[in-house]
């Protein structure tokens, strides 16, 4: 459960994170780590994939 006064989250349980790639920058959604802990599991995104044919 989400902490009501957790400064990163404000309680929503989740932070907006972005990865940046040379092919350009993804945004992404996390689990807030200050409210779960080391029992979060993040799905980090990839890069696109270019084709050089």
């Amino acid at each position: 459960m989400p902490r009501t006064s957790c400064p990163a989250c404000h309680g929503m349980g989740s932070v907006r994170m972005t990865a940046h790639f040379h092919t350009g920058d993804q945004e992404f959604e996390a689990s807030c780590q200050e409210c779960f802990g080391d029992d979060m599991r993040v799905q980090f995104p990839t890069p696109n994939k270019t084709d050089h044919a």
